[in-house]
């Protein structure tokens, strides 16, 4: 790579150039901090635009990826220069508005840089977002169709700049992971083995297998813990024309709504096209294409020749674990199931559901 070879668009940041290249050269962000020395959360902070690309940063970027350093700091420079434009276009009370969506605690979370400058806060949010103005960052995160629905809380409207930072966190992960193009043949072919990764005790024992079913289908799969304020569980939106992404929060943090919760997802990219924008929490599913989402994470989970047998099944833990191996899942799916389906109490059976931990999911999943 010359320092001649990139021509930048107006707007484009580093850390676009930095995903390109690792995505390309399938190198994951942990072996990329092996390689150059630099801390995991650093590189995302460069991916995010969050961090800026200083001189030691950009020698040892150099010295793993190739091109030299002063490819890197003019990118930044560029870059910089750029976004200072398009902070100074933005009036200052559209852009107070703009920043009471976050409060100063969530800024911090999502490694924003933090500042009493109004000027270097709407910096900060247009790196972060990737975006030239608050108009982009509400068509892109807040203002969608009217198909789109938001199978949540009442609430959750109200707080769109967690939700919005959640989901962007979602596309910085996932633009680090390697996936094949978009493939929905290849992706509704693996639902069987996929299913059976539900037997897994533990995120640690699914986490890269089931990474590397969706990849080579074009699904990026991502954790992002959900902030105060975003009450998601999942969603699921394409990244690109050929690369799509999944992003889940493990809310619940038990095995029967992580995997409800997957294939729900996997249900909308496969039913519902390229361009919407699925998040999915709590609430009972109102609009058709949410129906469909869950009818067919349940037909994924238990294939509908079962159904009724499953239904039937009388409230004792021998039946439903006999049952659950012959369906080829665990046994805490299928009492979620059987709840959902309001066949047990919801009460009911709940000692076979596997509750995963924070620890175990940020160890599997980065």
């Amino acid at each position: 790579m010359s320092d001649k070879a990139y021509q930048p668009d107006w707007f484009s940041k580093p850390g676009d150039t930095l995903a390109e290249i690792i995505s390309a050269r399938e190198i994951s962000v942990t072996a990329l901090s092996d390689l150059t020395r630099l801390p995991p959360n650093e590189i995302v902070g460069l991916i995010a635009g969050s961090s800026a690309i200083s001189k030691m940063h950009a020698e040892a970027l150099a010295r793993v990826l190739g091109g030299s350093a002063k490819f890197w700091t003019n990118r930044q420079d560029q870059y910089d220069q750029a976004l200072l434009r398009a902070a100074e276009k933005i009036p200052d009370e559209v852009g107070r508005i703009w920043i009471a969506e976050f409060s100063q605690k969530l800024m911090a979370d999502y490694g924003l840089r933090r500042s009493r400058s109004l000027r270097e806060q709407i910096k900060a949010c247009l790196a972060y977002f990737d975006v030239t103005g608050p108009d982009e960052w509400r068509k892109r995160y807040a203002d969608y169709p009217a198909d789109v629905v938001f199978k949540t809380s009442s609430a959750f409207e109200t707080k769109m700049g967690a939700l919005s930072l959640w989901l962007r966190q979602g596309e910085i992960k996932a633009a680090t992971i390697p996936a094949n193009s978009w493939n929905p043949r290849k992706l509704r072919e693996s639902v069987p083995a996929l299913r059976r990764l539900s037997k897994r005790k533990s995120p640690l024992g699914f986490a890269s297998e089931l990474r590397a079913l969706c990849s080579a289908a074009g699904v990026a799969v991502v954790f992002v813990r959900a902030p105060s304020g975003c009450r998601a569980s999942g969603a699921s939106r394409f990244v690109s024309p050929e690369k799509a992404m999944i992003i889940l929060s493990f809310r619940h943090l038990s095995d029967d709504h992580f995997w409800f919760t997957f294939f729900h997802e996997v249900g909308h990219l496969l039913l519902h096209g390229r361009d919407a924008t699925f998040v999915d929490g709590d609430e009972t599913a109102r609009s058709e294409r949410e129906k469909e989402a869950n009818s067919f994470a349940a037909c994924a989970l238990v294939p509908i020749d079962r159904h009724e047998e499953m239904l039937s099944l009388a409230p004792r833990m021998e039946q439903i674990v006999r049952f659950a191996v012959s369906v080829g899942i665990a046994p805490g799916v299928v009492v979620g199931q059987m709840q959902h389906s309001k066949s047990i109490g919801q009460e009911q059976l709940n000692y076979l559901k596997r509750r995963y931990t924070w620890p175990d999911i940020e160890a599997a999943f980065g």
